[in-house]
């Protein structure tokens, strides 16, 4: 039980811990959020906690709370900055939208993805066609995002009761500009690129409201604001170092590009390795300065993650398509047709597994798609039965700060890609000024804990995690779940939970026959590969073709 404004709250016995911890949060919201709205029952815990089934619990909150403006609350609300000089390249004020929660310390920053401009005639002609990306004058009141800032359980399973915050992008230089003089372009427009900026005047912003008491920040951003992600996560870290109680961590969606040579194209491509050098000096980008000691006299190769990311100190996790389309646009390949597009496609699937030989945390699923954290999808994707929300979740428990003393600087800094080995070394050399006791009871503790993996694991039982569990041991955590996830099958779209791909002229969802028959496959080999004739081939389901062709590419 606890107490929540002068009233004793009594939650039932049945529930378990995790089930506890729920409706204590639901219950606290409910008391903070509702107390003086008449449409609630005088006494919640007994007629409704302990009348309904069970499973209808949270239905029936719902339902009581939609006269008080639940909806509302659930809603991010639009805040436009109130200090500092940080505006979108119109000169229109910059700011965030923004959703509170009482019950938790776990904060989580969104940036907003969009692509970017690179000179005078681009960013003249995506202020014509795409004016929401580059101005904040018509943005609403509320907005509601799903995937990892959704508030539902059941879309969001680990973080939907975290303070949410999602900054819109309008800067056109992936988060990156510092540039606050204004640019003259095309027609007398002037346009200012100010992305690094927002973002650190949001977080100074934001300490004010709550972040400066929080256990955990996660930066997180999709395509230009997974880009985004990498290029401000090491200036956040240093703007935050006062606060040693925050761990800041980052996503990044969709935003490791590779600076690669373009496919061979009559037309002039849309993005390049040129762009964004261009870009850079137009935007005047921010740089990590641990980046750019490692590329002084090209520090334009620090907008690539997989060049940034063995400069970064705090924890990165990184999602990825094999197949990206944002990357077959930059690259001028466009919608795969021909064989030789396939090709191509196929080898940069190749070039990116490469990049990730050298990064802990990871989901690389096989698919032709872009972009995934806020879509409604994002819990069906799953790789060796893991889904992504599952592998982000290993990744903040194996990353997570909860613990002070002997172990809070090995956890800290054991997703580090650059001081995994450095900081196990001084864990070690601590390790032996402790008492002997306490070093004999870790020990005793850890083989236990290593016992009971290894016979779930000869059970064909998965590790498993619970509230109360100690996350003392990075190795029981990296043993326990998986957090590095690289598909294996060089397949495009041969994952089973691949968003479904359509043909780029008729806009229908493609059969797989068709799509192999468009990469270039002579459908009469693979029948004999696959030990059977053509017409049962042609008649076979797509889900057991499927299989067959992972199965094959996995031997």
């Amino acid at each position: 039980m606890f107490v929540q404004s002068g009233q004793e709250v009594i939650v039932p016995a049945f529930l378990g811990g995790a089930e506890m911890a729920f409706w204590k949060y639901i219950l606290a919201f409910i008391f903070i959020k509702y107390e003086e709205c008449s449409s609630f029952p005088q006494e919640p815990t007994i007629s409704i906690l302990n009348t309904i089934p069970h499973h209808e619990k949270l239905q029936e909150l719902i339902k009581i709370l939609e006269g008080c403006g639940l909806k509302d609350v659930q809603s991010l609300k639009r805040s436009y900055l109130k200090k500092g000089n940080a505006t979108c390249n119109d000169g229109s004020p910059a700011g965030y939208y923004f959703r509170k929660s009482h019950g938790s310390k776990r904060w989580i920053v969104f940036l907003e993805g969009g692509w970017y401009c690179y000179d005078s005639t681009s960013c003249h002609t995506r202020w014509s066609r795409m004016k929401h990306l580059m101005s904040s004058k018509q943005w609403a009141d509320v907005r509601n995002i799903g995937g990892l800032l959704s508030p539902n359980p059941e879309d969001n399973p680990f973080w939907w009761n975290a303070n949410h915050v999602f900054i819109p992008y309008c800067t056109s230089d992936a988060w990156s500009g510092r540039r606050q003089a204004p640019l003259l372009v095309k027609d007398g427009t002037q346009f200012t690129f100010m992305g690094a900026i927002i973002v650190e005047q949001v977080i100074r912003e934001l300490l004010q409201l709550g972040l400066g008491n929080a256990s955990s920040l996660i930066l997180a951003g999709s395509s230009a604001g997974g880009a985004g992600v990498m290029l401000n996560l090491e200036s956040v870290q240093l703007q935050l170092q006062s606060y040693p109680n925050i761990l800041v961590r980052g996503i990044s969606d969709s935003g490791w590009f590779l600076d690669r040579t373009p496919y061979p194209s009559h037309e002039d491509p849309m993005a390049s390795v040129e762009t964004v050098k261009k870009g850079m000096i137009m935007w005047q980008g921010q740089i990590p300065q641990s980046c750019k000691k490692h590329y002084v006299s090209e520090s334009w190769r620090c907008f690539f993650g997989y060049r940034l990311y063995p400069t970064l100190t705090a924890p990165l996790f990184v999602f990825q398509w094999l197949f990206d389309e944002a990357q077959m646009t930059a690259d001028n390949v466009g919608a795969p047709v021909t064989k030789q597009q396939w090709d191509y496609i196929h080898k940069m699937g190749d070039s990116l597994r490469s990049t990730f030989e050298n990064v802990t945390s990871v989901f690389a699923p096989a698919c032709i798609s872009h972009s995934v954290l806020t879509k409604k999808y994002w819990q069906l994707l799953r790789i060796d039965d893991v889904s992504l929300p599952q592998a982000l979740r290993c990744w903040e428990l194996a990353t997570q700060d909860n613990e002070t003393g002997l172990y809070q600087m090995h956890r800290m800094m054991a997703d580090s890609p650059r001081n995994r080995r450095k900081h196990r070394r001084k864990h070690g050399n601590m390790r032996n000024n402790t008492k002997e006791t306490s070093n004999n009871r870790l020990r005793k503790k850890n083989r236990r804990n290593r016992n009971k993996l290894r016979k779930n694991k000869q059970n064909g039982k998965k590790g498993k995690f619970h509230k109360g569990d100690t996350l003392r041991s990075s190795r029981q955590v990296e043993k326990g779940c998986n957090r590095k996830l690289v598909e294996r099958c060089s397949w495009p779209q041969c994952n089973l939970s691949c968003p479904k791909l359509h043909n780029p002229f008729t806009g229908e969802e493609m059969d797989f026959i068709e799509l192999l028959k468009s990469i270039g496959l002579d459908m009469k080999s693979v029948a004999n590969a696959l030990g059977m004739d053509i017409q049962t081939l042609n008649n076979m389901d797509h889900k057991e073709l499927l299989n067959l062709l992972t199965q094959q590419a996995k031997k």
